[in-house]
Order: structure tokens, then C-alpha cells, then sequence
């Protein structure tokens, strides 16, 4: 009898240090509050970066807002370069290329735990979706133009012209800078969906990488090359390795 009542006063104090004994991790998760992170982005055409505020709605479940920047090329861009002399090659250029096309992308979405892992080197699996404005800016592409008058020969940078400029007059690509004070902003909408896999050992800390599809739609159109209808529809596959960390208030 006495052992028994001995069993019911310690009962209380059994399920109590069980659980203090719960590790830290699982106890702190509750208590996040929103994370920021960021990274590089590689996808189908092109690169860029990105950086990304979560806001907890539950430890498996929060919201999202995010900018991108990335630049996006046409898959048919290819570079050459043409021969104007016999012993001289000119600069390699991108044929047929008419502007470059930078995108920055606006996005609210949410994110979501499917597999949450159990130990430090696990992985950690979330599903996310992003949709939002995007804002394409196009830069209109500069050549070196060879140019021949009174007798002269002389190179100078010119905004490409395919009815004008061709292998008989294109010397090369010209300097990055040029065409900047032209850049025409396109009006856009995108949306994105991936999987993250979180691979940092500390919860506090985010290394993930994420991949998945993005869609990038311009209805006026953003043109990239010469010789082919505008572009209005990217399909980009992507992978983006992030760094980031996680906060209690």
C-alpha cells in the first residue's frame, strides 16, 4: 500500500522530467516567430538573387514575401564572331540579339513543412508557392560598328540595327554601359512553386537548396531577339541555394 502511494506522489514528477528532457529544438520550435534569407538563383536562362522574409503562422506553416532579380535570356541566343580580316577576328557578339531582359520579381506565397526532420544531419522538406508583379526591364544591345568614310576607317558604338548592321560591318559586342539610359520597363506578373530541403544542422540557422518551375508572363511582350516574334511566356526551371536565419520576435 505504501509503495503505491509512493507511485502516485512520484507520478507527477515522472512526467515532468520527461518532459524537461525534450530536446531544446523541438521545444523552440513553437517560438519562431519569422526568418529572412536569401541566395543565388540558377535557372534554365540565366541567374540572378534573391531575398525572402518569412512570417510564421505555425512552425510548419508561414507566409512568404520575396523579391527576385534575375536576368533572363531567349534559348535561342548563341555567340559568334566574324572574321575582318584575313589574320583578324572580331569580338565575339550574341547574332540577332536586340535587347537584354533583367526582371525583378514582387511575390507574396506561403510555405509548408511535408517532412520534418528527426535528427541534426536529417533534412527537413517544405513545399512553397510564390505569385506576384514582375517588372522586365529591357536593355536595347550595343555593337562596335566598323565605319568607313573619306578615305577613313573608324569603329564606333552603335544601338543594333538587324536591317543595317551585319558581317560585312559588326566588329563586335560594345562596353556593358552602353544602352542603360534606354532601358524600357515591361509590365509583368509571374508564378513560382518549388521544394525547399533544409540542411542546416541548428534550427536557429537556414542552408537550404530549393527547386522548381517558374513562369514569367509579359502580355506586351518583351522582345530579346531579332527575326522571331516578341516574347511573352518563360518557363524557367530553377535551383537556389540559400542562407538565412531564424528569429523569436
Amino acid at each position: 500500500m505504501k509503495n503505491r502511494f509512493l507511485y502516485i506522489l512520484l507520478l507527477p514528477l515522472l512526467f515532468s522530467s520527461a518532459y524537461g528532457q525534450i530536446p531544446a529544438e523541438q521545444e523552440n520550435k513553437a517560438g519562431f516567430r519569422s526568418e529572412w534569407f536569401g541566395g543565388l538563383i540558377l535557372h534554365t536562362n540565366g541567374w540572378g538573387g534573391n531575398l525572402t522574409r518569412g512570417k510564421f503562422k505555425t512552425y510548419k506553416r508561414y507566409d512568404l514575401y520575396s523579391i527576385d532579380l534575375v536576368n533572363i535570356k531567349d534559348p535561342k541566343e548563341y555567340k559568334i564572331r566574324y572574321q575582318v580580316s584575313p589574320d583578324n577576328f572580331a569580338r565575339a557578339f550574341k547574332y540577332g540579339k536586340l535587347n537584354s531582359l533583367y526582371n525583378a520579381r514582387f511575390s507574396y506565397g506561403q510555405q509548408r513543412m511535408i517532412f520534418e526532420k528527426l535528427r541534426k544531419k536529417g533534412v527537413e522538406v517544405y513545399f512553397n508557392w510564390k505569385t506576384g508583379l514582375s517588372l522586365g526591364m529591357l536593355k536595347p544591345i550595343y555593337l562596335e560598328i566598323i565605319n568607313q568614310g573619306d578615305g577613313t576607317t573608324f569603329n564606333s558604338e552603335e544601338r543594333y540595327d538587324p536591317t543595317k548592321h551585319n558581317e560585312s560591318n559588326i566588329f563586335g559586342k560594345a562596353s556593358f554601359g552602353s544602352g542603360f539610359n534606354e532601358i524600357k520597363f515591361v509590365p509583368g506578373a509571374h508564378i513560382k512553386t518549388g521544394f525547399k530541403f533544409e540542411l542546416a544542422k541548428k534550427r536557429e540557422n537556414i542552408f537550404a537548396i530549393e527547386t522548381g518551375l517558374i513562369v514569367d508572363f509579359f502580355p506586351t511582350g518583351a522582345p530579346i531577339m531579332a527575326f522571331k516574334d516578341d516574347n511573352t511566356l518563360f518557363y524557367n526551371f530553377y535551383i537556389n541555394v540559400l542562407f538565412g536565419k531564424k528569429y523569436y520576435d
